[in-house]
């Protein structure tokens, strides 16, 4: 019997702080160049310590300021997309980017005692773009193109922004900058624009007693090429998730993600290892699952090497933001053919 467990991704939380150099210099074309009022221009390095909630199981529900935080950080090297509209401005000048490299910096100039709306997303990678529309001081559209519909990125959407901690909250997307401070804060809240699966796998106590499993490779795929999303966002002062709309587009023909990958292998214990991906929620019925593994005997001989296993994901009916696990186990009958020159899609959905 397949089990699955639906739970809620919770509101990620990033802190972000700056420290204001005292000599000037020139910006990258990619960052905001606004000089403050009768000051010269001075180069803001950012650094940016990223938070985030751990699960929880859906039916506990959704907080939107989380009381307890653990650091979020990508798992690669990535950028971060964001506009900052000054007060009274409509249109933007163009996606600003944030890069990380094992920390997240970025330098840029803000005009003295200047209200900015700021929107944004991340993370940024390979030929994803975006674009800012229907822009008013009470919403804004966000458009996100060219993103991989399965995935190992969390992509996650800005829904609140703040100068301290204690204003923090959904649907505030308002920050000031005071150039009279030594250093300055700018908190964000993030939601996930897309749905999460995690692999649970083991090995039965019977099974393990007699052979050995080393997970070589995971590939996660889809009948997709490439997915846009377009994010209807709307301020509030209740504190109210401002996503108001998601609207997903999907193109191409196929797409994969490889979500592990070990070239020793590592072996299945009868505790379970979880590998997970992320996925557009609009795809949670056209998932496959792709495996490569070595079985070794009781003894440590190699039997077979570079097995696979195809596994057709059922319907996940996840949405933005849920997280269903799936559980794999080695196949009951194998217990009875381990000498079977054939150990391919050893792997079942419980």
């Amino acid at each position: 019997m397949r089990e699955r467990f639906h739970i809620l991704y919770q509101t990620v939380l990033l802190l972000i702080v700056a420290a204001v150099l005292l000599t000037a210099c020139s910006s990258d074309s990619s960052e905001a160049q606004t000089n403050p009022a009768g000051k010269d221009p001075v180069d803001h390095v950012v650094h940016i310590v990223p938070f985030a909630t751990s699960y929880i199981e859906q039916a506990s529900g959704h907080r939107a300021a989380p009381v307890g935080y653990s650091e979020y950080l990508p798992n690669r090297n990535t950028k971060m997309g964001i506009y900052m509209l000054e007060e009274g401005n409509t249109s933007s000048d163009g996606e600003k980017l944030i890069k990380y490299l094992g920390k997240w910096r970025a330098s840029f100039d803000v005009a003295n005692d200047k209200t900015y709306t700021v929107y944004g997303y991340l993370p940024k990678q390979g030929d994803m773009s975006s674009s800012l529309s229907d822009v008013s001081d009470e919403k804004a559209t966000l458009t996100i193109n060219g993103m991989s519909p399965v995935t190992t990125d969390d992509i996650c959407i800005i829904t609140g922004v703040s100068k301290t901690e204690a204003g923090l909250k959904e649907g505030s997307f308002s920050w000031i900058h005071d150039y009279n401070d030594d250093n300055y804060f700018m908190y964000l809240l993030l939601n996930h624009l897309y749905a999460s699966v995690r692999f649970s796998m083991k090995i039965e106590e019977e099974y393990a007693q007699l052979r050995t499993i080393k997970l070589k490779s995971m590939t996660l795929s889809t009948n997709k090429g490439s997915v846009s999303a377009e994010i209807s966002l709307t301020h509030n002062t209740t504190g109210a998730i401002p996503i108001t709309n998601v609207t997903y587009t999907e193109t191409g023909t196929s797409s994969e993600a490889d979500i592990f990958s070990d070239d020793e292998g590592i072996a299945l214990e009868t505790t379970p290892m979880t590998i997970d991906a992320c996925f557009a929620p609009t795809l949670s019925g056209s998932l496959t699952l792709f495996s490569i593994y070595d079985v070794y005997d009781s003894k440590g001989n190699l039997i077979r090497q570079d097995c696979t296993s195809t596994n057709k994901i059922p319907a996940l009916d996840a949405k933005r933001g849920e997280r269903v696990q799936i559980n794999l186990a080695v196949n009951p009958t194998y217990l009875y053919v381990l000498s079977h020159k054939d150990l391919n899609n050893l792997f079942v959905i419980e």
